[in-house]
Formats: C-alpha cells, structure tokens, sequence
C-alpha cells in the first residue's frame, strides 16, 4: 500500500487514536515514577510510536511516526527529549530490534551518529521509543505503552472474532 492510501490512512488514524486513549492511561502511572530524582533529574519523558502497519523497508522514517506524546514540562527541560527518543526509534526501526539489543549485542550494526543509549522497544510488531528518563527507565515505558496497546487490539480481535470474524 502506499503512504497515502485512503485505507491505510483511516487504520492509521484508528491506531493512532486507540494509542492516545493508551497513553492518556498510562501518563499518571508514568507521572508518578517520574516524579523520583532517580529516575529522572528534569521530570521528564517522551514517547515515539511507530506505525506497525508500515514496512521499514517502504516507508522513511518520519512519515512512519505515529504518534509522539510529552510528559512533564518540555519547555523547562534542559534536553531535547524529543530529538533523543526519535534517535532511538530511528535506530530500531532501521534495525527492526531493540536499540539495547543493537548497542549492546550487535554494535557491529551501528552507523555513524547513532544513539547508543536504550529506550526503544520493538515487541508485538510496534516499534515504541523512550526518553527523558534513565535508559532502563525510558525502556520500561516505552514497553508499557506496547502491551496496554497490545492487550487493547487483542480485546478488540477478539470482540471481531464474536460479532462475525471480520476486522
């Protein structure tokens, strides 16, 4: 399919809304944590969604960004949060595996300019990244956001499986 077919724009836009009802869940959990020093000095988090529908290998990588969410104060932070979780899922989405799994077990795969701090996640077809926090941090969340929108889209397969089977 290509980018702007009317189709996989209205999945996209499906998705997209099903990952901010995700997120609008998620960010007084993610709040809570962030308020800890230790995990994060500024308070700060922002998450980069991939779209799973589209391939790597078809689509460039902004026009793949899904969603992107804040939390906390961006215009207080001392770091472009921002630029630093797209770095990371621009790593993964090159490589189609955690940056972890690239940083730490297949450096040889690392390219000039490349981020090598953990945070971003690839499970269950998404591609979810993380900054703002500690890296350990960052991954937890961005692993978070992954199953709540998992379990939320296996909910939804399975109600389509009991009203006639079709998505």
């Amino acid at each position: 399919m290509a980018l702007d077919d009317p189709a996989l724009r209205a999945d996209a836009q499906g998705l997209a809304a099903r990952i901010g009802r995700a997120l609008d869940a998620l960010t007084p959990c993610f709040e809570a944590v962030l308020r800890d020093d230790a995990v994060s000095a500024e308070h700060a988090l922002h998450l980069v969604i991939m779209d799973p529908a589209l391939a790597r290998d078809r689509a460039p990588f902004e026009a793949a960004i899904l969603a992107e969410r804040s939390v906390g104060d961006p215009a207080r932070w001392q770091a472009d949060y921002a630029h630093y979780a797209r770095a990371k899922a621009r790593l993964a989405w090159r490589e189609g595996i955690d940056g972890r799994t690239v940083v730490e077990d297949m450096p040889a795969r690392l390219r000039t300019g490349d981020l090598v701090v953990e945070g971003a996640v690839c499970r269950h077809g998404w591609i979810v990244a993380a900054s703002g926090a500690q890296p350990w941090y960052d991954a937890a969340f961005a692993a978070m956001t992954i199953e709540l929108m998992h379990a939320d889209l296996r909910d939804a397969v399975a109600r389509a499986r009991a009203s006639g089977g079709i998505w």
